[in-house]
Order: C-alpha cells, then structure tokens, then sequence
C-alpha cells in the first residue's frame, strides 16, 4: 500500500495497521460476507473486460493439473453455492487457510521510505515481528513447480494448448494478433539464472525496437499494424511466459499468417546473426 511518509509517527502507525492484517485479522463473518460480494462485483465487471477474458482463456489452455489453469479470481457460484453444495462451510476453510499458509518463512516484505534504515527496520520489525512461522516443511508450490508441466499437448486442457491456434471474438473494437511461448524452467539453477540474467527483457527490447529496419517498421510498411508489444506475461514459480502482440489494421487481419511469418522470421534473423 501507499502512504505519506515523511512524519515518522504515521508511517509507524500506517506499518501497524498493515502488519495487523496479518498478525490478528478478524475473519468476521460480516467481513468474509462483504468480501464474497467484492468478489463477485469484480468478477463481474471483469466479464466485459477483453484483458480478463483473454488472461482467463490463457489460463483454460494450461494443463488441467496445474494451479495456473484455475479460476483466477471466483465468484459466489464457486466460492459460496459451490462450498455449500459440498458441505463446507467457507468462513472456516478461510481461517484454516490463514492459519496454515500465512506464515513467515513463506513472505517477504519490502519498505520504501524516507526515514534512516535504523528506523525503518525498527518500525518493521514491531509491526511485522508477531507474524507466526507455522513451519509447513513442504512449501504449496514445491508439490507441483517442476513436477507438473505447465501445458501439455493433447486433450488435458479446457482449450487446446501448444500448436493451435484460438480464435477469440473481442467485447471492445480490437484487431489484434498474439503469439505466447511458455518458458518452463529446467531446474532451480536455470530458474535463478532467468531471474538474475533476464533474457526476455534483452529479446522483448529487439522485438519491440519501434524505430528504422524493426519489426513494426516492416509491418507498417505492409500496411498491416498500428503497434507491437513485446513482453513477458505470467510469471509464476515454475515458468512465466513471453508474448508478441501486435495491433492489426483490416489489411493486417487479412494478412494474419503473413504477419506470423514475419515475427518468426526476425527471431530467426536474431539468432543467425546475433550482435557482437
């Protein structure tokens, strides 16, 4: 959360207050009921909104025993008819959660503020301190981070995953084309050499290199787009993904396998001749 800063007294207060969420929340039954309906509220307003559609038909195409694949966000139908249907009361489930998942050693925490570092840690550490270790020997993403593939061919996804193509009907005026790669990591080392070296971010800058002799210089040139973003998307414990999309005009939608073409042909040129 943000806050001002600059007068210790509050920024002490505002970190206590924050700190209280997870060292003594209240899990009222009033308070779980609201935030069942905020949930719903923005599920709702999110099924009219092209991102969240498009992130959640992302999802359906991942392998049906991944986390990623799930529900993003619920809704009543899931979380409240769907726990009564089972017999399970959710305000308890809630707090059984809380108390097994919310521990220490699984969190981090980072403070920004203008105070001297003594005087930050001081003001985390009597707001944070009371947060319990539960030690849950297997942390949740060490039962399927590198055991369960992410996406799989095949049938075992809601909507076809690798090599298909998924044609989707927008709510808004959008012409638009996105190619998605998974970047699995083969191991811990790798995933830690990913995150310190960053590739995607040296590949997402030459892709999405707007000015002469680029990509989207070429396709400009076509006639076939008005933009190109290049960039990672999901990122979670055990792969994240890499997206090209690029902001079609009515020729370029006529000319989508041409366009495909034209991306893969300038990764390939990348790789061919890479720079000094």
């Amino acid at each position: 959360f943000d806050m001002t800063a600059e007068d210790d007294k509050k920024l002490s207060e505002g970190l206590d207050r924050f700190g209280s969420f997870f060292t003594g929340p209240l899990f009222t039954e009033s308070g779980t009921n609201r935030e069942l309906n905020a949930i719903e509220s923005e599920n709702a307003k999110n099924l009219q909104s092209d991102v969240f559609r498009l992130y959640q038909i992302e999802k359906s195409r991942a392998n049906n025993l991944h986390p990623y694949s799930k529900f993003y966000t619920g809704n009543k139908a899931t979380l409240l008819d769907g726990t009564k249907k089972n017999k399970i009361d959710l305000r308890t489930e809630l707090i059984k959660f809380y108390g097994k998942y919310y521990s220490a050693d699984v969190m981090s925490l980072g403070v920004v503020g203008p105070q001297p570092l003594p005087l930050l840690k001081e003001m985390v550490l009597t707001a944070f301190s009371d947060i319990p270790t539960n030690e849950l020997g297997v942390k949740p993403e060490q039962s399927w981070a590198g055991k369960i593939p992410p996406f799989l061919p095949g049938n075992n996804s809601i909507i076809p995953a690798q090599k298909n193509i998924v044609e989707i009907v927008p709510v808004a005026d959008i012409r638009q084309v996105i190619l998605t790669w998974p970047i699995v990591f083969e191991s811990v080392k790798d995933k830690e050499a990913q995150f310190l070296d960053k590739p995607a971010f040296y590949i997402s800058h030459l892709l999405g290199h707007e000015g002469p002799n680029s990509l989207l210089s070429y396709l400009k040139k076509q006639g076939w787009a008005n933009g190109l973003g290049s960039s990672t998307d999901a990122e979670l414990s055990d792969f994240y993904t890499f997206q090209v999309s690029v902001q079609l005009t009515e020729k370029g939608l006529k000319n989508i396998d041409d366009i495909v073409e034209a991306i893969y042909s300038y990764i390939q040129m990348l790789r061919d001749d890479p720079m000094p």
